[in-house]
């Protein structure tokens, strides 16, 4: 029976997609392990037409305010920090069982490494079609698995979580001063929030502005299959 409705909900997943993207699923080799892992076929050619919509609709409505979120889809890129994120947990992770929460989640690469390890894990993005994605990566993995469409400036879980994992989250600034008291409150007492940064000014910048905020950061680094270095950040409250 589980295996007939998993294969419904797939076929159900795929054609939601496919009204609007064209995809590609190709097997990621990581630790040692082989993931399948369905992406946008070409994330640019979204990018573009999503950016030239966005610029349309501010003509015709006039200025965007400040603060508006710009609905880019920069989740339909798999970035090089979910690589360094996934070989973190595959290190340092591995005992099942650990409530985690992956933040901004994309198409769903680490909160797929995290289910492959037993892990019961919340997807949660901004954008539900990411959501799409990330449901159907991560739906081979087991039932322990749910999605949650999620704007970290204002929603809040109700719950608390063991690790809550960040790839590429860190790149605009002013998303810091939501970020630091969401992940304090939904964060257990000696967890981790692990975070993926290549290398932007911003990253820099990072560990000087939140350690004085009550927090120890240690740095992981990682070097991709392509030679690219990543740093990782693995924040834990004082």
């Amino acid at each position: 029976m589980k295996i007939a409705t998993s294969v419904t909900k797939c076929a159900a997943l795929k054609a939601r997609i496919g009204r609007r993207y064209q995809t590609v699923t190709q097997p990621i080799a990581l630790g040692g392990r082989s993931y399948p892992f369905t992406r946008i076929a070409d994330p640019n050619r979204v990018l573009d037409d999503v950016a030239a919509e966005e610029d349309r609709l501010e003509k015709i409505n006039g200025r965007r305010k400040d603060g508006d979120y710009l609905h880019l889809p920069y989740w339909a890129e798999l970035w090089d920090s979910a690589y360094g994120i996934g070989q973190l947990l595959l290190d340092r992770f591995t005992e099942p069982g650990l409530n985690v929460l992956d933040l901004g989640c994309g198409m769903g690469f680490t909160g797929m490494v995290a289910a492959s390890l037993g892990h019961r894990v919340m997807l949660a993005d901004l954008e539900p079609d990411a959501l799409l994605f990330a449901q159907l990566n991560t739906l081979p993995y087991g039932d322990d698995i749910r999605a949650r469409q999620l704007d970290w400036r204002n929603d809040r879980l109700g719950e608390q979580f063991d690790l809550i994992l960040g790839a590429d989250i860190l790149y605009e600034r002013r998303q810091w001063e939501f970020l630091e008291p969401f992940w304090r409150e939904h964060l257990v007492a000696g967890g981790h929030v692990l975070l993926g940064e290549p290398g932007r000014k911003t990253g820099d910048d990072f560990p000087a502005w939140i350690e004085p905020l009550g927090w120890n950061i240690v740095h992981h680094p990682y070097l991709t299959a392509t030679g690219r270095s990543i740093r990782l950040f693995d924040a834990r409250r004082k």
